[in-house]
Order: C-alpha cells, then structure tokens, then sequence
C-alpha cells in the first residue's frame, strides 16, 4: 500500500483532505437534508419548528421512532469514516478519552452550562420564557427520573451514539492538527456544526453550532481536556433538548 496513503509512521495531524473526506462521509448527507428542509420551511414554518424544538425533541426521544431510521445510517457511516482513518494510520490513541471521577462532575456542568443559555436564547427570542416565575415555581430535582425513565432504549441508544458520533468529529478528529492551523478549523468545525442543524431554524442552528460549539472547544482544550464527558452531555441533549429548566419543570 502506498505510503501516502498509508504513513508508516501514526498520522497524528490530519491533513486538510483528511478532514474534507471525512467531513463528507460523517455529514455530506445529513448537511444535505438539513439544508433542503431549511429551504422549504423558511418563514412562518421555520418559526413554529423553532417554538417546538424542545418539545419534539423530548417527545421524539419517548417514543424513539424517529431515531431508528438514522441509527443504523450512522452506524454505517461511522464504520467508513474509521476504516478510512485506518487506512491513513491515524493515531487513534493519541483521542483523550479517560474514565476518571471528574466526568461525574463534567457531564452535569457541562448540561447546565448548556441548558441554561439554551433557555437563555428561547427567553431572550420570545420562542418561550423560562425564567418566569409562573414556570420557575414547578421546578423540581424529582422531575428528572421521571422523563428519564420515559425514553425509549430506541432514545437512549441513539443519544450516546449520536453524543459519540458528533463530538468524536469536532473535538477529537478536528482538534488533531497543527498548531498553526487550530484557528481556521475551528472556523471550518463551526460553519460545519451551524450547516447540519439548519433544519431546526436559523436561531438555533447558529446557537447550537457557533455558541455550544464553541463552549464545547473551549472547555475541552483549556480544561477538561476529556472527550468523554462531551459525549455524554451531548447524548443527554439530545435526548431531553436543549433546555435544562424544561428538564427540572415537573407540572404535576
């Protein structure tokens, strides 16, 4: 096999083809499919769709059922992305990924840092007020189990997979390049993270990818410096939305 193709040595820095051939393989499809959503539900659609978000979301992840069609997509996707990064000798173990005691703290903080702009951006966009009293006075550590054990295994599964899937991309592959080139593929991971969440509204499509994302980067390379606990707040979002009040609000 040729050495261009296949380093004798560990590829630890991605090229730039690297990331533009993995980038199609993991989100070619899935950047694709938002963008033509996006189109056809510009306006007052689009507008509805961005009112539901948190709702869909969490009502989409009981039932699972709409998870179920992009599971095994992404699980073929995934195995072509890492054969090809096998076939580039890329060095796998160089990715932090570390059980240790701090991912219990990680995980939760990481959640609420999230979930409260979340509900920030919602307040602020008029989409829905969390933080008023009307709806602050019901909120409650015990509502936590109850949604918990509402989702479907379909639900949870899905979230760890996707957790893994995204962040695996934008924290562990696009963070192992040169030094010199950090600034303009973080650039690159955000407009990519923006494209694929179109389908959910401009507001939250720029929240999601410039905002979180680089919360995300930023707690990752100066302080956690752990894949792990990005992977599981990531699935916790996308099984309950990205709202930690509606998470806490127990309206019985």
């Amino acid at each position: 096999m040729s050495a261009f193709i296949r380093p004798k040595e560990p590829l630890k820095y991605l090229k730039w083809y690297d990331i533009l051939i993995v980038t199609v393989i993991m989100f070619g499809q899935f950047i694709v499919r938002s963008t033509e959503l996006y189109l056809q539900t510009i306006g007052v659609i689009a507008t509805q769709a961005v009112t539901t978000t948190a709702s869909t979301s969490t009502d989409t992840a009981s039932s699972g059922a709409a998870y179920s069609s992009n599971l095994s997509l992404q699980v073929s996707l995934l195995a072509i992305a890492f054969l090809y990064l096998w076939l580039r000798h890329f060095d796998f173990k160089q990715l932090q990924i570390k059980l240790k005691w701090s991912v219990l703290f990680w995980v939760p903080a990481i959640f609420i840092i999230v979930g409260l702009l979340g509900d920030l951006v919602s307040t602020l966009s008029g989409t829905y007020n969390y933080f008023s009293p009307d709806v602050l006075r019901y909120v409650s550590l015990t509502a936590i189990l109850p949604k918990f054990l509402a989702l479907s295994p379909m639900a949870i599964i899905y979230g760890l997979l996707n957790g893994f899937y995204e962040e695996f991309f934008f924290l562990g592959l696009l963070t192992s390049v040169k030094d010199k080139h950090k600034w303009w593929v973080l650039l690159y991971s955000t407009i990519i993270r923006v494209s694929f969440h179109t389908y959910q509204g401009m507001l939250w499509a720029l929240t999601i990818g410039v905002l979180f994302g680089l919360i995300y980067y930023f707690l990752y390379k100066f302080k956690v410096k752990n894949l792990l606990p990005f992977f599981l707040a990531h699935a916790l979002f996308d099984m309950f939305g990205s709202s930690l009040i509606y998470l806490l609000v127990n309206w019985q």
